[in-house]
C-alpha cells in the first residue's frame, strides 16, 4: 500500500499517512469519489521506483534481437488499484501499486475502522478524528510499516499506543518519573516486545480469570414464489474476550467441527496444523477482545424440506397485480420456542409504480396480556407503514417519482403465538409491473443456524480455574421472489 487516506464523501482529505507520490494520492482519492466500487483501477503516468530503466540495457545479450519488443518491463501498465471502504460518511482509501489480493487492503481498512471505534469510544467522525489527531497518526504508524499491514488488533495496539482515556495516566506517570519516584522499569509496551509471542505481553495478572465467546451467524436465503429454496449460506464469526493471567494455552473443541471445514479463517494465534490434524482450535489468546475465527457454511442441497428446516419460521406470500392495483397477503409462522423468540422482524414489500391509497390489516401474532399475565386479546401482529425508498424492484420510475415500499414490523414471534398476517390492497398505475421480490429480516438473539456449538475448553500451562461464557446469536436475511 502506498499510504492510507481518510476523507469525507466529497474527497476532502481529513487525515492521511505520507505518500511517496502526491500525484498518485490525488488520483486515488479522485477515483474513489467518482466510483462506489471497493476496488478501482487508475492509470498513472508517474514513475515508480520499481519500474526498470530501459536506458541501462547494454545491448550485449545475443538474445536481444529475439526478444519481443514489448517486453514486460517496457509495457507493464503503470497504475494503481484503489481500495476503499465507506463507514459513517467517511472514506478509507488505500492505493496499491503492486499485484496483491485486494482482500488484504480491504480487510486492513475494515480493521482500521474497528480499531478507531475502540480507541475513540464512539462514532468515528471528522470531528472525533481531529480531536484525537495525534493518537490516530500514532496508530497508523504502528499498524502500517513499509506499506505492509502490521498490527491490527486493538488489544495489542493498546500496549504501544496509549488510548485517549488513558492520556491522564501517561502524564501522571511521566511526572512521577521526573520527580524521582520508584516506577517499574518495564512498561507494558516493553513487556509486549520482550514476550515470545507478538500478540501477548508477559506478566498479565487478573484476580478472576474469565473468557467469553460470542458466536454471531448471518443466514442468507433466497426463495422462489412457491417457497422453494434457491440458495442458502451462513456466514459466522466467533469473537473472544480474554481476561486470563499468565500464558494460558487453550484447546477449544466443537460439537460439529465439520461446519468449519468449508472455509474457516483463524486469528494468527491459532495453530493451524493442530486444527488440520485434530479439529481442535489450539491457541494462546491475546489479552482483551479479538476475533478468533470466521467462516462461511453452505448447507448441503439435499431436499427443499431439509434446507427450509434451517429457518426458524415459515413465510407464506401472495402478491398479485391487476389493471387498477395490487393485493397482498403475507403470513409469518414462528417455530422458535418461547424461551428463544424471534425479534425485530421486518418485511419490506416494494409496491408497484404509482402506488397510492394503501389499505392493510395486521392480525394474529402474540396475544396481549395484562399486568397479571392474563390474555386480553390481540395486538402482537406488529405495525406497518409506507415509506419512500429506492427502486428496489428493478423497474424504472418516471422523473420525480420514487418507489413506495410497504414496511411491516413485528417486535417478536414464537411458536406458541398465532401466525402474524398482513393483508391489504392498493391502487397503482395501469402500466405498472409487479415488483420481482420482497425481503424479510429478523434476529435470533439466543441461537444460531449452523448448529456449531462449543463443546469443551481446556486450559494448559496454568493451574487456575477459568469461568467460560458462551453467547450465540443470529440474524436472517431472506429474499422471496414474487414471480
Amino acid at each position: 500500500m502506498q499510504g492510507i487516506a481518510i476523507t469525507d464523501r466529497s474527497g476532502r482529505r481529513i487525515l492521511s499517512t505520507h505518500f511517496a507520490n502526491s500525484l498518485d494520492a490525488a488520483l486515488a482519492i479522485d477515483a474513489a469519489v467518482a466510483h462506489s466500487k471497493p476496488v478501482v483501477w487508475v492509470h498513472s503516468q508517474s514513475r515508480h521506483p520499481h519500474d526498470s530503466d530501459d536506458s541501462d540495457d547494454d545491448g550485449d545479450d545475443d538474445d536481444d534481437d529475439h526478444r519481443p519488443h514489448h517486453s514486460r518491463t517496457r509495457t507493464a501498465p503503470r497504475g494503481l488499484a484503489v481500495c476503499q471502504i465507506e463507514r459513517a460518511g467517511l472514506r478509507y482509501i488505500a492505493p496499491v501499486d503492486h499485484d496483491i489480493d485486494p482482500l488484504i487492503p480491504l480487510t486492513f481498512l475494515t480493521e482500521l475502522y474497528e480499531t478507531l471505534k475502540t480507541y475513540i469510544g464512539g462514532p468515528v467522525t471528522e470531528g472525533s478524528l481531529k480531536d484525537h489527531f495525534d493518537v490516530v497518526l500514532a496508530l497508523l504508524h504502528e499498524m502500517v510499516a513499509g506499506g505492509r499491514p502490521q498490527l491490527s488488533q486493538a488489544s495489542q495496539l493498546k500496549e504501544l499506543v496509549v488510548p485517549p482515556d488513558s492520556q491522564f495516566f501517561k502524564v501522571a506517570l511521566n511526572a512521577a518519573t521526573a520527580a524521582g519516584l520508584n516506577i517499574p522499569s518495564q512498561t507494558t509496551a516493553n513487556a509486549l516486545v520482550a514476550s515470545p509471542l507478538p500478540w501477548r505481553r508477559q506478566g498479565i495478572r487478573y484476580t478472576s480469570n474469565e473468557i467469553y465467546f460470542d458466536l454471531t451467524e448471518t443466514l442468507s436465503f433466497t426463495l422462489d414464489a412457491a417457497g422453494k429454496p434457491l440458495s442458502c449460506s451462513i456466514a459466522g464469526a466467533l469473537s473472544c474476550r480474554s481476561r486470563l493471567s499468565g500464558m494460558p494455552d487453550l484447546a477449544l473443541t466443537f460439537t460439529d467441527p465439520a461446519v468449519l471445514d468449508e472455509s474457516a479463517a483463524f486469528h494468527s494465534c491459532v495453530r493451524y496444523g493442530r486444527w488440520n490434524k485434530d479439529k481442535v482450535v489450539s491457541f494462546v489468546p491475546p489479552d482483551g477482545s479479538f476475533p478468533l475465527l470466521s467462516f462461511v457454511h453452505t448447507p448441503p442441497s439435499t431436499t427443499p424440506a431439509l434446507a427450509l428446516a434451517l429457518l426458524p419460521l415459515s413465510l407464506s406470500t401472495s402478491v398479485t397485480l391487476g389493471p387498477s392495483g395490487g393485493a397482498f397477503r403475507l403470513a409469518l409462522t414462528s417455530r422458535a420456542p418461547p424461551s428463544r423468540p424471534l425479534t425485530r422482524l421486518e418485511l419490506r414489500l416494494p409496491l408497484a409504480r404509482g402506488a397510492h391509497a394503501v389499505m392493510a390489516t395486521a392480525t394474529g401474532g402474540a396475544l396481549a396480556t395484562d399486568e397479571r399475565g392474563r390474555s386480553v386479546g390481540g395486538g402482537g401482529a406488529g405495525r406497518w407503514e409506507v415509506v419512500e425508498g429506492e427502486d428496489e424492484g428493478g423497474e424504472g420510475t418516471r422523473e420525480g417519482e420514487r418507489r413506495q415500499v410497504l414496511v411491516w414490523r413485528v417486535d417478536q414471534l414464537c411458536s406458541t403465538d398465532r401466525p402474524a398476517v398482513l393483508e391489504g390492497q392498493y391502487y397503482a398505475s395501469p402500466d405498472a409491473r409487479k415488483p420481482p421480490f420482497l425481503t424479510l429480516t429478523f434476529d435470533s438473539p439466543a441461537s444460531g443456524f449452523s448448529g456449531l456449538r462449543i463443546n469443551t475448553l481446556k486450559v494448559l500451562n496454568e493451574q487456575y480455574s477459568v469461568y467460560k461464557g458462551v453467547k450465540t446469536r443470529g440474524r436472517a436475511e431472506i429474499e422471496v421472489r414474487t414471480g
